[in-house]
């Protein structure tokens, strides 16, 4: 899985500094300036996706209408956080699949917190069984609990 974070953390910079590049190879005469912007660049662009705070899901259970979802954060593989939460308090379920560009699924949970408040959390999984049967069990939740 660390192969996949360093893809979804450093593929975008990596494609923005590309796509610069070659819209000003052309425009320039001075390589050296141009490189030391690229690099200067790319050191900025990288520097914030490794800042980025993503959650990648390890695994999850969803029992007795208890969500519980073990995480760890960016590449900190030794260290697991959890997440867990009532399923009736669940308000807004969001998926996204990954792509060529995201090697990613997406789940986005907005739940309301004991205070009233409501949080958004997004997690991330690389694994197809993983984010298929977690669509399903938040989807079933969700319609259950809607129905009642």
């Amino acid at each position: 899985m660390t192969k996949d974070i360093i893809r979804d953390k450093f593929l975008g910079p990596i494609l923005i500094i590309l796509l610069f590049a070659i819209f000003n190879i052309k425009r320039t005469n001075d390589w050296l300036f141009l490189l030391i912007i690229l690099l200067i660049g790319f050191t900025i662009l990288s520097l914030v996706g490794y800042l980025r705070n993503d959650l990648y899901i390890k695994y999850f259970s969803l029992e007795n209408e208890k969500l519980l979802i073990s995480f760890q954060k960016n590449f900190s593989k030794n260290r697991e956080d959890k997440f867990s939460h009532n399923s009736k308090s669940l308000e807004l379920v969001k998926f996204r699949s990954k792509s060529f560009l995201d090697p990613f699924h997406i789940i986005t949970v907005r739940f309301q917190d004991e205070n009233g408040f409501y949080d958004t959390k997004s997690f991330k999984t690389n694994k197809d069984k993983t984010f298929i049967e977690l669509i399903y069990k938040l989807n079933k939740e969700k319609t259950k609990h809607n129905n009642v």
